[in-house]
């Protein structure tokens, strides 16, 4: 194999990858990055990255999530890209208002990836687990207050179907109320086909 065969060999496996390449960069041109956290996402011992940025074009101002997994060979690769998980800076329901709450932060915690978002009267948080390739929702924790004298921690095992609520007066430990709900089992939500408005039924 002479030279120019080599080089025209070489341009050819190389041209279809910058044409994506480019794709890509053309279809985020308009998002500026606001947020970067590094952890271990995936549980396999190497450190990953998510990316949040805004549209800046766009007068909704939709927020993109970039999940990047550590490769063998060290480089990031993305694995989940979505503008519906977290909602618009500026939803279209709130008449130009802009969204009610801070955008929420993914953080590696006990081999999972977790949101934690600000909600209606506290936090919430949800677990995604690495499994089959995919990041996918298996638990939700919620913690909030009425505004009054009661606080409200609500578990969902989304594997078990199981929903536990737990109520205790502002500022004590014991336990008022406690309830368990048994809830219908789905196949479990990939983080990539989520939409915002599914995390607010939890």
């Amino acid at each position: 194999m002479n030279k120019f065969t080599i080089l025209i060999f070489f341009l050819l496996q190389i041209f279809p990858t910058a044409i994506n390449a480019q794709k890509a960069r053309n279809q985020n041109s308009n998002f500026v990055q606001i947020r970067e956290e590094n952890g271990d996402f995936n549980n396999d011992g190497h450190v990953d990255k998510t990316i949040i940025s805004i549209d800046t074009v766009r007068t909704t101002r939709p927020i993109l999530l970039q999940i990047f997994l550590s490769q063998l060979n060290g480089e990031l690769k993305l694995a989940v890209s979505s503008n519906k998980i977290i909602e618009e800076m500026y939803p279209t329901n709130k008449n130009g208002k802009t969204r009610e709450f801070q955008i929420p932060t993914f953080v590696s915690e006990d081999g999972l990836l977790k949101m934690i978002s600000e909600i209606k009267g506290g936090m919430a948080s949800y677990h995604f687990e690495y499994l089959n390739g995919n990041f996918e929702l298996i638990h939700v924790s919620k913690s909030t207050w009425d505004g009054k004298n009661t606080t409200t921690e609500t578990e969902y095992n989304l594997r078990t179907g199981t929903k536990i609520e737990v109520e205790k007066n502002l500022g004590s430990e014991k336990i008022v109320n406690k309830k368990i709900t048994k809830m219908p089992l789905k196949p479990l939500i990939k983080i990539q086909d989520l939409l915002y408005s599914d995390l607010t039924v939890y």
